[in-house]
C-alpha cells in the first residue's frame, strides 16, 4: 500500500499497543490535515477508514475541491494517507473542482467508493483494496441529474444486517432505494423519504443535503449533520429528533461566531440560522461495541468557514433509543 504518514502525526500502533494506550484521547480537531471534511467512516477487519473530501485552501469562498482521499487508522488518533482518488479516473475524465461528498462499502471481497461528481451526479468506483486503485465499472454517472426531483448529492451507503444494501442521497428531499448484488446499480426506483416535523440548520421546515442512514437496533437513524429522525423502517417515515449538537456541550474553541469573521464570512447562500450545527457532514460508526461520530468543524481561526477540519465525538443513546446530546469536546474521545 502506498501512502506517507500525516507529518506531525506518531507512527500507528500496532494492536498489541493497545493495552499501553488505554488513557489516550484522540483530541479534537483530529490529527489530520487542516482541509480533511467529510468525513465518512467504515471499518473493515478492525482498521478504520476515512473516505473524505479535501477543501483545497483556506481562503475558499466556495466549496473547492480537486480530489477525494482515503485515510487509514488502526487507533482513532494516528491517521496515515492511503490513497487518492482524482475526477480523471473516473466516468468524468478530466480534472475539477468540485468532489464532492462520498462513503465506501465492502461486498463480496470488493470495494466500493461512492462519490458526488459535482453538485447533482453520483458516480461508483471499485476497487480489490479498502484505498484503491480504483476501476470505474460503469463509464457514467449511477445517478445522474434530472433522476429525481432534487439535486443528486452526499451518497450514504447502509449495509443492513439482512444482507440488504441502500444508498441514500439529495439536497433537502432525501431519497433511498436498494441496491443490486453488484452494489452498482439501484434495484428499485428511488423512493422520497418522509420526515416528519423536519429541521434543520436554515430553520424549521427544511432539512439540509449530507444524508446518512444508520441502524442500532430495531431502529434506523437518518442523519443530515448533525440532525436526525428515527424510524423502524429504512424507507421512514422518520420522526426528526431535532440538532445533537447544544452550546452547553460545546467547548469554546468550537464556538467561534461565523457572522464575524469579517473577509471570512461566508457568501450570502451560507447564512444559516444556527451555526453550530451548520455543514456537521458526518458519520456514524460502531467500533469496539462504542459509537461514534465524525463530522466537519470550520471554527479554524484566520480561515474561511469554507474551509473545514474532522472533528469526533462519542454517540450514547438513551433508553428509548433516542441519541443523547453529543459532546463536542478539544481532548476528543477515549482510545477504546
Amino acid at each position: 500500500m502506498s501512502g506517507s504518514l500525516y507529518s506531525g502525526a506518531a507512527t500507528i500502533l500496532p494492536s498489541s499497543a493497545f493495552g499501553k494506550a488505554q488513557k489516550r484521547r484522540t483530541g479534537n480537531p483530529l490529527k489530520l490535515p487542516a482541509g480533511v471534511c467529510d468525513p465518512q467512516v467504515r471499518v473493515y477487519d478492525d482498521i478504520l477508514w476515512l473516505y473524505a473530501t479535501h477543501d483545497a485552501s483556506p481562503t475558499n469562498t466556495n466549496f473547492t475541491m480537486n480530489d477525494w482521499q482515503i485515510w487509514r487508522s488502526a487507533n482513532l488518533s494516528d491517521w496515515s494517507l492511503a490513497g487518492t482518488l482524482l475526477p480523471e479516473q473516473t466516468y468524468y475524465g478530466a480534472p475539477s473542482t468540485q468532489c464532492w461528498a462520498t462513503d465506501a462499502a465492502r461486498s463480496g471481497g470488493k470495494y466500493y467508493l461512492y462519490f458526488s461528481m459535482g453538485p447533482e451526479d453520483i458516480g461508483v468506483v471499485e476497487s480489490d483494496t479498502p484505498f484503491g486503485p480504483w476501476r470505474d465499472p460503469l463509464g457514467k454517472p449511477m445517478i445522474a441529474k434530472g433522476q429525481v426531483n432534487t439535486a443528486s448529492r452526499d451518497p450514504g451507503i447502509l449495509q443492513d444486517v439482512d444482507g440488504v444494501n441502500y444508498i441514500v442521497f439529495g439536497t433537502f428531499d432525501f431519497y433511498i432505494a436498494r441496491l443490486n448484488e453488484d452494489m452498482i446499480s439501484l434495484a428499485e426506483a428511488p423512493r422520497l423519504i418522509e420526515i416528519n416535523n423536519k429541521e434543520g440548520p436554515f430553520g424549521l421546515g427544511k432539512t439540509d443535503d449530507k444524508p446518512f442512514l444508520h441502524r442500532r437496533g430495531n431502529y434506523y437513524y437518518l442523519s443530515w449533520g448533525t440532525y436526525y429522525g428515527m424510524s423502524k423502517s429504512p424507507y421512514g417515515p422518520f420522526d426528526c429528533k431535532g440538532p445533537l449538537l447544544l452550546p452547553e456541550n460545546v467547548d469554546a474553541p468550537f464556538l467561534n461566531d461565523q457572522a464575524m469573521r469579517g473577509p471570512y464570512a461566508p457568501p450570502p447562500q451560507y447564512q444559516p440560522r444556527n451555526w453550530l450545527n451548520f455543514d456537521r457532514h458526518g458519520s456514524f460508526f460502531e467500533w469496539r461495541d462504542r459509537w461514534f461520530f465524525m463530522c466537519n468543524d470550520q471554527s479554524e481561526p484566520g480561515t474561511s468557514p469554507l474551509f473545514r477540519r474532522s472533528v469526533i465525538c462519542e454517540v450514547n443513546y438513551a433508553a428509548d433509543g433516542t441519541l443523547n446530546p453529543l459532546s463536542l469536546s478539544t481532548a476528543g474521545v477515549s482510545i477504546p
